[in-house]
């Protein structure tokens, strides 16, 4: 006789399943990209650390790149974004990806050990930005879907100062939803982080409240003392699936994937809005419009009244002369290749935002510079 598994198990069933298939997908297309390509021996590798944002994306971008370039051998780790740069400055990897601002990064106390201390190599860095992607806010309560958090709501969940998800802020924009006085956990990212960053800009640009307190690829300095930090998004999601009354930060794409709700969160406009390619494309075409399209910091406050108003971008760093030619030439093709056709298209299969046109070739003509 089978027994009948709850609807919370199969979710954190299903979670599990999907992160360690994040972990191990990569190896497992590289087994049968081999099987295919036994006769081209790679000639060259490239290793590259950074954000676990666009894991999702990048599993199925480095197939697409091995495919079509067998001869070179792509390896990521997804360490986080911090720690990605902080490894390509000292020489352990040839290229990093981040979802904070270079200079976010550079600024900030990474507490490193004397062994790791970077290789002066700052001014030689380019950043190319090469997609978008929108941080979700994903929640658990139980029996509980299409949830709507206004600004003060979410600022109110993150300080502290709203402790129960039957909170008035919370409840007025829910009517038809019936919250419990069910505790709220808030489960978060201890390392450093693009999602911190990209919480906490959106925070300090949009809620008054926050306004004064500084943006940080760090924990937010305002979680409260019980909030649950973990050193990845995976984790994130985990904690989250694991914790009825929990929330959350991490791509969209996990919370998609998974079917891990995910809440509508208003916009400058007073729209509710959930995280879609339309939406994220409507806030990104603000930054599409200006001047310099490569001169990006992030999108804290999108104005269109359509825009989900949490997104990052996502830079590839590589070095622009690197001391080994034929590395700096795997470099170019990889870094052309990511803001290709084909990766676009993998971009939106996997729940990323694509540059605009313009922008795309700018960033085309950055990458034609390395070597």
């Amino acid at each position: 006789m089978l027994n009948r598994i709850s609807p919370k198990l199969c979710v954190q069933i299903v979670a599990a399943s999907f992160l360690s298939l994040l972990a191990t997908g990569f190896l497992i297309n590289s087994s049968m990209a081999q099987d295919s390509y036994a006769q081209a021996e790679p000639y060259e590798e490239l290793s590259g650390a950074g954000s676990m944002y666009p894991d999702v994306l990048f599993n199925e971008t480095l197939r697409l790149f091995k495919t079509s370039n067998p001869e070179i051998e792509v390896r990521y780790d997804p360490i986080g974004s911090g720690a990605g740069v902080l490894a390509l400055q000292a020489g352990k990897v040839d290229f990093a990806v981040s979802s904070a601002p270079l200079e976010a990064i550079l600024e900030q106390d990474l507490d490193i050990d004397a062994a790791d201390e970077p290789v002066a190599i700052e001014d030689k860095l380019l950043e190319i930005p090469i997609t978008a992607g929108m941080l979700g806010i994903l929640y658990n309560i139980e029996g509980v879907g299409h949830l709507k958090l206004t600004r003060n709501a979410l600022s109110g969940i993150f300080d502290g100062s709203i402790q129960y998800w039957n909170h008035r802020e919370i409840r007025m924009v829910n009517p038809d939803l019936r919250l419990p006085k069910l505790k709220i956990t808030i489960v978060g990212r201890s390392d450093a982080s693009g999602a911190n960053l990209a919480l906490s800009k959106h925070l300090y640009t949009a809620e008054n409240a926050w306004s004064g307190k500084s943006a940080s690829i760090w924990p937010l300095e305002t979680f409260p003392k019980d909030a649950v930090l973990v050193p990845s998004s995976s984790e994130v999601v985990t904690k989250i699936t694991e914790n009825n009354g929990a929330i959350g930060y991490a791509p969209s794409a996990f919370g998609s994937t998974l079917g891990i709700p995910m809440a509508l969160v208003e916009n400058q406009k007073g729209n509710f809005v959930a995280p879609s390619l339309n939406a994220g494309e409507a806030a990104i075409e603000e930054v599409s419009r200006s001047g310099d399209p490569l001169s990006i910091d992030e999108i804290h406050n999108p104005e269109a009244p359509s825009a989900y108003p949490i997104i990052s971008f996502f830079w590839l760093v590589t070095e622009d002369v690197y001391p080994d030619v034929r590395t700096g030439t795997a470099a170019r093709q990889f870094a052309e290749f990511v803001l290709s056709g084909q990766a676009r298209g993998a971009a939106i299969s996997s729940g990323y935002i694509p540059l605009p046109a313009n922008m795309r070739v700018d960033a085309k003509k950055l990458a034609a510079t390395i070597h």
